[in-house]
């Protein structure tokens, strides 16, 4: 084992961890336009890391690189407070674009 090994593998899992916040990082950004885009108002939105809140629909809907936010918004065009699953991403590598947003409204009107 050369003196390199240990810095290249150093440099692996911080490379990891930077992708990683940044994927998260992007996530953020693209909740907010969205919300912006579609007047809203987010008060709440919680990553949803427990899986047993998901619906089971969604569980064999969503790739493991999607992102999916519990969220309470403030819709300013009916002046009501609304709560809903928002899928964040791509299903290949979850991408971050305009696209790749869908909503799952829980009152669904």
């Amino acid at each position: 084992m050369t003196k390199t090994t240990p810095l290249l593998f150093l440099l692996l899992i911080a490379a990891a961890i930077w992708l990683s916040w940044r994927h998260y990082q992007n996530a953020k950004a693209l909740l907010q336009d969205w919300a912006g885009a579609n007047k809203l108002r987010i008060l709440q939105a919680k990553s949803n890391a427990v899986w047993l809140s998901v619906p089971l629909s969604m569980w064999f809907t969503t790739s493991r690189y999607q992102l999916i936010y519990r969220i309470s918004a403030y819709d300013e065009t009916t002046h009501r407070i609304r709560t809903g699953l928002v899928r964040l991403g791509t299903p290949v590598w979850g991408f971050m674009n305009r696209d790749a947003v869908e909503v799952f409204w829980d009152d669904a009107g």
